[in-house]
C-alpha cells in the first residue's frame, strides 16, 4: 500500500511539474508575442516617422533650391556692342526717330556711319543721363570710341562724348566725371581736360 502511495506521488509531482513547465512555455510565448507586436508597432510607427521626415527633408530641400534659383544673379547682359552718348541735348518733343538721325550725324562727324540696332535714352531727356546705343558690330564700335576724341575739335560737338556702356552703378559714376569735366572747362577755358582711363587729365 505504501508502495503503491509512493509510486501516485510521484507521477503527481512529475504532472505538476508538466503543467508548470508547460505553463511557462504557454507564458513565455505570450511574452514574446507581446513583445514582438511591440517591436512591430515601434518599427511601423519609426516608418512613419522616418518618412515624414524624409518628405519633409526633400520639401525643404526643394524649396531651397528654388530660393536659391530666384535669388540668383541674372546672366551678365552683352554689352560687348553697346556705347553710351553724353552731351547730345535733345529737345521735350523730339521723337526716336529724331534722336537717332542726330546720333548718326555725331557718328559722321567721326567719319564713321555703323548700324544702329538700338537707341535709348537712360533716364530723363537730360545731356547728363546719356544715350545708350547698341551697334551690329563690335568693329564698328571699337572704331567709334578710338576716334571720339577728334568730337573735341568740334565746333558743334564739343561736348559730346562717347564710351562704352555699363552697369548702372558704373554710368552713375561716369555721369559725375564728364558732369566735372565739364565744369572744369568752363571755369578753366585756358586749359585742356580730357578723360583717360577713368580719371580726368589736364595739360
Amino acid at each position: 500500500s505504501s508502495g503503491i502511495n509512493a509510486e501516485y506521488g510521484q507521477r503527481e509531482v512529475i504532472n505538476l511539474q508538466k503543467e508548470v513547465i508547460s505553463l511557462k512555455d504557454e507564458m513565455q510565448q505570450a511574452q514574446a508575442n507581446s513583445v514582438s507586436s511591440t517591436v512591430k508597432q515601434e518599427l511601423k510607427s519609426y516608418a512613419t516617422v522616418l518618412s515624414q521626415n524624409c518628405s519633409a527633408a526633400i520639401g525643404t530641400k526643394r524649396l531651397q533650391a528654388a530660393m536659391k534659383r530666384a535669388s540668383a544673379p541674372a546672366t551678365k547682359e552683352d554689352r560687348s556692342m553697346n556705347l553710351m552718348v553724353f552731351g547730345l541735348s535733345e529737345a521735350k518733343e523730339e521723337d526716336d526717330a529724331a534722336t537717332l538721325r542726330r546720333v548718326k550725324k555725331t557718328f559722321s562727324q567721326l567719319g564713321e556711319d555703323p548700324t544702329v540696332k538700338v537707341c535709348k535714352r537712360i533716364g530723363e531727356k537730360t545731356p547728363e543721363t546719356g544715350l545708350s546705343i547698341s551697334l551690329e558690330s563690335r568693329d564698328a564700335l571699337l572704331s567709334l570710341l578710338k576716334k571720339a576724341k577728334q568730337l573735341r575739335s568740334s565746333e558743334h560737338y564739343s561736348k559730346v562724348y562717347l564710351s562704352p556702356d555699363r552697369t548702372l552703378a558704373e554710368r552713375e559714376e561716369c555721369r559725375h566725371l564728364y558732369k566735372t569735366l565739364r565744369e572744369l572747362r568752363r571755369d578753366n577755358p585756358d586749359r585742356k581736360y580730357w578723360i583717360r582711363e577713368g580719371s580726368i587729365k589736364c595739360d
